[in-house]
């Protein structure tokens, strides 16, 4: 009996060290990776979609007078940025007044297509303060919603703002910065 239980404490011994050792080895590691960072550094993030698109749009009074008093709104001009090589910038969208008290309500598609014909193709909702200020500023979330050729089987999200003079329909900037996966 004498010689398990001696058996026994050299295993739980044995075993209480390895766990000692393996959690100050990683203690450690953790340690020395955060001492080598310069003082004050800022890991910058990088996100894979970082487009900008410039562009002229046409707004027409969007038939709904009653639930939506907004517009039909299209846009093309051109985009440049990752994941794409750049190309134009085409969109499709319904901007609404009566929504959302005090805000435009805007929910719209928009594609990148590549000189080479692969598109990728983006589906987005956008707010902005109903102010009589002509630069609105609007600001939400957009949704990759595939494309062609390498975008076929694209999926991903991430945050999107724009700047639209009111007088300007000619000089409008959207740009879009987030995540991208392929399934395919």
């Amino acid at each position: 009996m004498k010689r398990t239980a001696h058996r026994w404490l050299a295993c739980s011994a044995g075993a209480a060290a390895t766990a000692v050792l393996i959690a100050g080895g990683a203690t450690g590691t953790a340690f020395a990776a955060e001492t080598d960072r310069a003082a004050g550094a800022v890991v910058a993030y990088d996100p894979p979609v970082n487009s900008t698109a410039n562009f002229a749009v046409v707004a027409t009074t969007h038939p709904d007078t009653v639930g939506c008093n907004g517009y039909k709104v299209t846009g093309k001009g051109t985009a440049s940025g990752k994941p794409t090589t750049g190309g134009t910038w085409t969109q499709d969208e319904v901007v609404c007044t009566a929504t959302i008290p005090g805000k435009y309500d805007i929910k719209g598609t928009g594609t990148i297509t590549e000189s080479d014909g692969d598109k990728l193709t983006i589906s987005y909702a956008l707010t902005a303060p109903l102010t009589s200020d002509t630069l609105v500023y609007p600001t939400g979330t957009f949704k990759i919603t595939g494309g062609t050729g390498n975008y076929a089987f694209a999926t991903g999200s991430g945050k999107m703002n724009a700047r639209v003079n009111l007088l300007d329909h000619d000089h409008v900037t959207s740009t879009i910065l987030g995540d991208i996966l392929f399934t395919g």
